[in-house]
């Protein structure tokens, strides 16, 4: 029969190795991820100065979709040089809110089809139920085998783990 000192050591040696086990883990992830996320990140540059050009060029193009119209308005009208610039851009700008009006009708409409997950709380809910009624059945059976008359094992130590206290569940642990 093990006395409660050496299943003291044994549960100390486990929640040791245990963590060692997972600072290995976590520092074998930090090393494979490092160069990927640094790559992700110039990635994620180079799309940002992609996008900036792709914006500048597209100022452009409206400005010279403007100077279209205004040229447009100058041949077939006799309006003055300014007029027609302020025609030309007032035309760039109705276009450019038409598109803003389409867009947000198309994104007010994708927002609209948004639904709430329905399998996942249910799920959650019953994984968190399970270990529940686990963690119950297993204090049960902790105080049912210290408590049990015919029990020879001394009154088990309680080894603080992380803020839990862990009892042995079985003589063989004990």
């Amino acid at each position: 029969m093990s006395s409660p000192s050496e299943v003291s050591d044994l549960v100390n040696s486990i929640v040791a190795d245990v963590r060692v086990i997972i600072s290995d883990e976590i520092a074998l992830a930090k090393a494979e991820i490092k160069p990927s996320i640094k790559r992700a990140g110039i990635g994620s540059g180079l799309f940002g100065a992609a996008g900036y050009f792709a914006i500048s060029a597209t100022i452009v193009l409206w400005f010279t979709i403007a100077a279209g119209f205004a040229w447009l308005y100058a041949s077939t009208t006799r309006l003055s040089p300014w007029a027609c610039v302020f025609w030309g851009t007032l035309m760039a700008v109705f276009l450019l809110l038409v598109a803003a009006a389409v867009f947000v009708f198309l994104g007010g409409k994708s927002f609209s089809r948004i639904k709430a997950p329905e399998k996942t709380p249910e799920s959650v809910g019953k994984t968190i139920a399970a270990v529940l009624s686990g963690v119950d059945d297993g204090n049960e059976r902790v105080r049912e085998e210290v408590s049990s008359p015919d029990n020879s094992i001394p009154r088990p130590v309680m080894v603080p783990v992380g803020g839990h206290v862990v009892l042995p569940t079985s003589r063989e642990a004990a």
